[in-house]
């Protein structure tokens, strides 16, 4: 369900304006300087009933730094400008009895109910899963009282799910996320032993869609957004966040060409008519970095005030990952 275009400038398909990652405002640093010290993987909503900005993100620090580590705790903090954020919940990995956690969905269903699609590794199989917890609020989720959504059992040959990116379009919920697909003739011992199969090289990583008419119960569509057969995408393409705009949807995801950028990959562009079929328009290589080449990833928008505003996880000079936003004219 995608295609390639040639590349090509993205005005000339009427997508969104996108923006230059250096001139973004900081508005979550990492705790520490360094490698390994991240912070990222946004959700961003804007609730119109409080006026409210909420950010979801992930807290990681280096390996072998302690216990807390890897993935070991994702927040969500509240703001009235888009900008200055405060922490108002919090869930530890412990919590999940979880070596890590990762990108999530914050989802608005109505004025008194609140989803969170969450991503993290099952302790049971080392694989990573998806799963959903409903709050009345987007600060109260109780994750002991989650429920499943997905696993990489629900379907032959995936060996995780994870990274889900949900909207809602008429009566259906869309749900787009990664899955690791493993190479032909390696064990899962080696794909699973650390926890962390996208990080070994040992499988790949396209994008799927799932759709459910609850928001509860999804059924497995398709990929949508494969990797390349070689080029900068031949190891991961990621769906990040989608755009309506002049008719069609814009699409933002993250590439790579090994697992030698796992945790550093950059952001491209396709674009959609109906969200199903998909087509890949920077093919030959990102369409966002930074200056000196670095990460610009996990990409989220939201259209506010006749504005774009892009929040996403930009590489610093020292090898930190900081969350910065750009506010980009319509």
């Amino acid at each position: 369900m995608s295609i390639l275009l040639k590349e090509v400038n993205p005005s000339t398909l009427n997508a969104a304006p996108l923006f230059n990652p250096e001139e973004g405002t900081t508005v979550i640093s990492p705790t520490g300087e360094g490698s390994g010290f991240w912070v990222g993987a946004p959700s961003i909503l804007y609730d119109e009933k409080n006026e409210t900005f909420y950010l979801y993100y992930r807290v990681r620090q280096p390996r072998g730094y302690g216990e807390d580590e890897r993935g070991y705790e994702v927040r969500i903090a509240s703001s009235k400008d888009g900008v200055n954020f405060k922490d108002e919940w919090k869930l530890h990995k412990k919590e999940l009895q979880s070596s890590s956690i990762e990108r999530s969905s914050l989802y608005k269903v109505n004025d008194s109910l609140y989803r969170l699609y969450i991503s993290y590794v099952d302790s049971k199989d080392n694989r990573w899963r998806i799963d959903v917890v409903e709050a009345e609020t987007p600060t109260s989720f109780d994750i002991s009282k989650r429920q499943k959504v997905l696993t990489a059992a629900d379907k032959e040959g995936v060996e995780g799910v994870k990274d889900p990116y949900v909207i809602k379009v008429g009566d259906q919920y869309f749900m787009y996320f990664v899955f690791a697909q493993g190479v032909k003739g390696q064990s899962k011992e080696k794909m699973h032993g650390t926890g962390d199969v996208h990080n070994t090289g040992l499988a790949v990583a396209p994008t799927a869609l799932a759709i459910s008419e609850d928001g509860i119960h999804f059924r497995w569509i398709d990929t949508v957004l494969p990797v390349g057969l070689d080029g900068w995408d031949q190891y991961q393409s990621r769906l990040t966040t989608i755009i309506p705009y002049n008719g069609l949807f814009t699409v933002i995801w993250d590439g790579s060409v090994g697992v030698e950028q796992n945790y550093e990959e950059k952001a491209a562009l396709a674009i959609t008519y109906d969200l199903v079929t998909f087509s890949k328009v920077s093919f030959n290589g990102p369409i966002l970095e930074t200056k000196n080449g670095k990460a610009v990833r996990y990409v989220d928008a939201l259209v506010h005030n006749e504005e774009i505003w892009y929040y996403y996880e930009y590489t610093r000079e020292d090898g930190a990952h900081e969350l910065r936003v750009h506010k980009t004219k319509r």
